[in-house]
């Protein structure tokens, strides 16, 4: 009896310390749940004192970043007034430029399932904010993907 005690009370006390790490994931995928679709933007300075400025937008979505990617890309390919200055298929990023703007498009996987999808734009001196262009990238990207989007408050 004593043989097989000691690989039972093993066996508990491992079951036991794996435990704690099963909330604290569910509790990620949650969060992850409820942030996805949310866009997410920040504007860095420029626009007021007519210096050039830098704008944010980001947002999870449920798909395999490589789909995303591709998405942004043939989206990219098919717009006139945009110009492909860069392509990283391996990264998952594309630099595109209109006009004297610029934005750098980067698709993060966090999974199989769940993704970041991140767009910084840059605007020159005495130009307009980037950010409804950023914003307007996102949202054409959960369009094309049928994918629900919204700005966050």
């Amino acid at each position: 009896m004593h043989r097989i005690f000691k690989p039972l009370v093993a066996a508990v006390m491992l079951a036991g310390l794996a435990l704690p790490f099963a909330p604290a994931e569910a509790q990620w995928v949650f969060v992850a749940r409820k942030a996805l679709g949310r866009i997410h933007q920040m504007t860095e300075g420029g626009q007021q004192d007519g210096r050039a400025g830098y704008d944010f937008a980001t947002v999870l979505l449920d798909a395999h970043a490589d789909k995303i990617f591709s998405t942004a890309l043939e989206l990219a390919r098919k717009n006139p007034s945009v110009r492909i200055l860069m392509q990283d298929p391996g990264a998952r990023r594309i630099q595109i430029a209109e006009g004297d703007r610029t934005a750098t498009l980067n698709v993060v996987p966090f999974n199989d399932d769940v993704s970041q999808l991140l767009i910084a734009g840059h605007a020159g001196p005495g130009e307009g904010s980037t950010s409804s262009m950023v914003v307007q990238a996102v949202l054409r990207v959960c369009k094309e993907m049928g994918k629900h989007c919204e700005v966050s408050n």
